[in-house]
């Protein structure tokens, strides 16, 4: 049975680790964002506050290159029950 790969934002990403790699993805973002608006005082406003493992699910958006079909097994990946997990 093949771990479905589904993408990559710094590393392939892999259907087993999924929930994993974006909980780490939206932490590290949210500390980045708190150094950035501590060291803009006056210009809070710019740097985005909350940041959650689904936001890195919306394609429109680029933060994770999704693949439609696994390249291992070439098998559609069905991107709606994935969303639901996280």
């Amino acid at each position: 049975m093949c771990d479905h790969t589904l993408g990559y934002l710094h590393n392939w990403v892999y259907k087993s680790d999924i929930a994993q790699v974006l909980k780490n993805e939206a932490y590290s973002w949210n500390n980045h964002s708190k150094t950035m608006n501590s060291l803009t005082r006056g210009n809070e406003k710019l740097m985005k506050e909350d940041y959650k493992p689904s936001v890195f699910l919306d394609g429109r958006k680029g933060y994770m290159n999704m693949f439609k079909f696994c390249p291992s097994c070439g098998e559609k990946i069905n991107w709606k029950d994935i969303k639901k997990a996280i």
